[in-house]
């Protein structure tokens, strides 16, 4: 004969214990934004004078005629880049169905949903081919009670 009471004290402690370290995890936290609100700015004040000097590199270059500049401390370039192609499938496919054109395939696919609610329903007496159903162990899951 188990004794629940056990586990029920046992079960308490360690949600007691959860609960406390996670209020401390947001103490911390809580602390550690405060410490790092003035290099959050700085990050930000030198994120702005990067795109700033970012801007001025683009302009100068521009402005210079040349595709590339190198200099001592790097080099800035404009890289050429490959067009841009956009398709539109159900015009591409009725050319190639009117002209004969083997630029498209056909794909067979499996209604899965719509099987395995057929297979609970019960509609087939007998194993399915190719389905295979593996029950699944529960998943432990736990609650802390007061919003934690």
């Amino acid at each position: 004969m188990v004794n629940v009471d056990v586990f029920k004290t046992t079960i308490e402690d360690d949600l007691k214990e959860i609960k406390k370290c996670k209020i401390h995890i947001l103490m911390i936290q809580e602390k550690n934004n405060e410490l790092c609100e003035a290099n959050n700015k700085e990050i930000e004040r030198l994120n702005s004078v990067v795109e700033n000097r970012e801007l001025s590199l683009e302009e100068n270059l521009s402005k210079s005629g040349e595709k590339k500049i190198e200099t001592p401390a790097g080099w800035c370039s404009y890289r050429v880049m490959p067009d841009s192609w956009e398709y539109i499938d159900s015009d591409i496919i009725a050319w190639c169905k009117k002209d004969g054109k083997p630029y498209y395939k056909t794909v067979e696919v499996v209604k899965k949903l719509e099987l395995k609610k057929h297979i609970q329903e019960g509609i087939f007496d007998y194993d399915v081919p190719g389905v295979t159903i593996t029950p699944q162990e529960p998943k432990f899951n736990y609650k802390l009670n007061g919003g934690l």
